[in-house]
């Protein structure tokens, strides 16, 4: 019996000890740090020529392989490709699930309910959304026959991911 009691005692000194003393409290505000660290920002602004990693981890990590004049100040590999040339590319790898806005607008504005992409990396998509007028990027613009009041199609392929819905 004491032998049990003793076995216990020693079991719930376990427990105790075993439990974290991290009596902080985290708040929203707190959400970019982690363990008192500063989650660097993403390295660049707009990517077009996004790369995903091939490795399956979360959140994935992507690299964007645009060739800029200058790399953002949060890009911390910064390669110049050509020497003597003002043509960069960021080698940072960041990990996120959002990877950020593109550079290019998509030729039928900021958003599309109905799109259509190819399965390839990076996409190919257009937007069958019917609108009262199609975007300023948009180059091939089509009416939709008997439509009234009148509609316009945007025609025109984007490489890339097709945006938000609009509704």
């Amino acid at each position: 019996m004491a032998a049990s009691i003793l076995f216990f005692l020693f079991l719930l000194a376990g427990i105790v000890t075993a439990t974290t003393t991290d009596s902080n409290i985290r708040l929203p505000s707190n959400a970019g740090e982690t363990d008192g660290k500063q989650v660097k920002s993403r390295p660049w602004e707009c990517c077009d020529n996004i790369e995903k990693s091939m490795f399956l981890i979360y959140p994935p990590r992507w690299r964007c392989n645009d060739e800029v004049k200058q790399c953002a100040a949060a890009c911390e590999n910064c390669l110049q490709l050509v020497p003597g040339e003002d043509v960069f590319v960021c080698d940072d790898w960041y990990p996120t699930t959002n990877p950020g806005p593109v550079c290019t607008p998509r030729p039928w504005g900021d958003c599309c309910d109905k799109a259509f992409c190819t399965r390839s990396l990076p996409p190919i998509c257009h937007c069958m959304d019917k609108v009262e007028s199609c975007a300023a990027a948009c180059k091939e613009c089509d009416m939709v026959e008997s439509s009234e009041p009148p509609r316009f199609i945007c025609r025109d392929h984007f490489t890339g991911e097709p945006g938000p819905k609009c509704a």
